[in-house]
């Protein structure tokens, strides 16, 4: 197994039996929700398509996978949504195949899906890779394999000997805890891809993430041992680390 990081998505290129180009969060809508909270922006759902259809189109991939949270608005679906999720997936169609593991901020996205095109929110096994956009409790299923999920969007702050910072989108890549299968122990060691989002307003710092874990996925992972990549795949430093300087920045 390869895999290719692009640091125009953030996305990234697994390559396998099959070349499966891989997104999480793209959020299209976010606008119109913004619009409700008081923050007014133009939509930039064509700008986002455009982008992804650029890395279909450069890498030519056997299937595009999005982990989760294509749309954004929770509950129901918005006005643009409805006018930006029909175009998104045709384009794309035309180009690839297509496979969505819902999120949290999907309902109502089979609307929008071919049957073979939705996965099972728990999880499951793509050319023996374990995806799921990362809200649930893992399928039993993925245990022992590379498993790839979205729903975090970590973002890693980084600094040089004189302070000047870099704000980041991340990979973090971890072993997880065994009871998160909620079966017998294993040996089989279960590694988790934390991919970050694709949508560009959506960030969130690795130190609040796991300093209040909000997912099984980030209860599980153990710290000690994780890396974080930067959205080109370049190493950013162990968690571990990141984690302190973070911390010890916003206090």
């Amino acid at each position: 197994m390869e895999i290719e990081y692009f640091a125009a998505g953030p996305a990234l290129m697994v390559t396998g039996e099959q070349r499966i180009l891989v997104v999480a969060d793209i959020h299209m809508g976010i606008e119109s929700d913004l619009r409700i909270h008081g923050v007014h922006l133009q939509s930039r759902g064509a700008e986002r398509t455009s982008r992804l259809l650029e890395l279909v189109k450069d890498s030519t991939p056997d299937i595009i996978l999005m982990l989760g949270d294509v749309k954004h608005r929770v509950p129901g679906t918005s006005w643009q949504e409805f006018r930006e999720l029909p175009s998104l997936f045709s384009e794309l169609r035309q180009h690839t195949t297509i496979r969505v593991t819902p999120g949290n901020h999907d309902p109502g996205i089979e609307e929008f899906l071919k049957p073979e095109e939705l996965l099972p929110k728990e999880g499951s096994l793509l050319d023996n890779l374990g995806v799921l956009h990362g809200h649930t409790r893992p399928d039993p299923s993925l245990a022992g394999h590379l498993i790839l999920a979205g729903h975090h969007h970590p973002v890693v702050s980084l600094a040089d000997e004189v302070g000047i910072a870099l704000r980041s989108p991340c990979y973090v890549l971890a072993e997880l805890r065994s009871e998160i299968f909620d079966t017998p122990e294993t040996d089989e060691t279960t590694r988790l891809l934390m991919v970050p989002a694709f949508n560009e307003f959506s960030g969130y710092g690795i130190e609040k993430t796991f300093r209040s874990p909000f997912s099984p996925l980030s209860r599980a992972v153990v710290i000690e041992t994780a890396e974080c990549l930067l959205a080109d795949g370049t190493y950013g430093g162990d968690l571990s680390s990141l984690i302190r300087y973070e911390r010890q920045d916003c206090t």
